[in-house]
């Protein structure tokens, strides 16, 4: 599923250079794919445009999908600062956008979060991490949804 949503997304994160690190279970899920892949493409392409941010940086994406205690948990995770700590728990609201408003509607984590919650009997949340990857430390947002 993952690779369905690269397929129809993935030339533009090659064009952007945005580097993928993936590190996926091999999971069976019962679920509506369709939904799951709608929010994946949301959370990527807000990911995508955080990334873009950035100048003479790397970007990085990094995507752990594993399961936990019979629950599947999927985790994307960029290096693009992290969301303002005076806003991240205002993202999921609906029309809240930090994008100019003809590049944005505000709609899309909104809708995610519903499609997680009312149709994938989930979770998603988001965070700012601090970690370290190839030894150089980084700051980004993490997604974390968990069905």
């Amino acid at each position: 599923m993952i690779d369905k949503v690269f397929n129809i997304i993935g030339q533009q994160f090659i064009t952007q250079d945005i580097e993928i690190i993936k590190n996926i279970e091999d999971i069976t899920i019962l679920s509506l794919e369709n939904e799951l892949i709608q929010v994946l493409l949301n959370i990527l392409n807000n990911v995508k445009d955080a990334l873009l941010k950035l100048k003479d940086e790397k970007r990085l994406i990094f995507i752990n999908a594993y399961t936990k205690d019979k629950f599947i948990v999927i985790e994307i995770k960029d290096n693009a600062k992290g969301i303002k700590e005076e806003i991240i728990d205002r993202i999921f609201e609906p029309y809240f956008t930090t994008k100019h408003q003809s590049q944005g509607t505000g709609i899309g984590l909104y809708m995610s979060q519903n499609i997680v919650k009312n149709y994938l009997n989930g979770t998603l949340d988001v965070y700012n991490e601090d970690y370290k990857y190839e030894g150089v430390a980084y700051t980004g947002a993490k997604f974390i949804i968990i069905i």
